[in-house]
């Protein structure tokens, strides 16, 4: 009979162990699929804002060059480039907003995509002006408008860490 209870002991002491085990190793898979979850989102969030900082200081050297070219030759070979090149990089550049706005509903990454908006607002309106010095002024402030939005990203992206 002893024998027999001591059996049972150890099969019920077999069975906890393996439950115990298994939800171990059940809390153990699911916080480092949400731990890579999370990794893949930071990722992704890191990407678009590197996207977005280097294709609008392509639209803004694009806005600068389309001044300059329609101020010289308006009709010319040149300022027809110049004018392609500037709305190819506008809709790449507000794409790139718009993947921005879709990354994550947290407040600071739509705030940052707010901010992305408001650069690319600034640098459509380089172009808007008959005087170069109004130009020179307008593309400064889309400079610093863009290096603000390094700053923003730079602290939402850390804050993730």
């Amino acid at each position: 009979m002893e024998g027999i209870v001591a059996g049972a002991l150890a099969v019920m002491g077999t069975l906890l162990g393996v439950v115990v085990a298994h939800r171990y190793q059940e809390k153990a898979f699911y916080r480092a699929e949400s731990r890579a979850q999370d990794q893949r989102q930071h990722d992704r969030l890191f990407d678009r804002c590197a996207d977005f900082i280097g294709l609008s200081e392509d639209y803004r050297r694009a806005q600068l060059d389309r001044w300059l070219r329609r101020h010289e030759d308006p009709d010319g070979e040149a300022a027809t480039a110049a004018r392609t090149e500037s709305y190819r990089l506008y809709v790449e550049t507000r794409s790139s907003a718009c993947r921005l706005k879709l990354a994550s509903n947290r407040q600071d990454v739509r705030e940052l995509a707010d901010q992305a908006t408001a650069v690319l607002e600034l640098t459509v309106a380089i172009i808007a002006t008959d005087s170069r010095s109004d130009m020179l002024q307008r593309g400064e402030a889309a400079k610093h408008a863009c290096d603000a939005f390094v700053v923003t990203a730079n602290a939402v992206l850390h804050s993730q860490s």
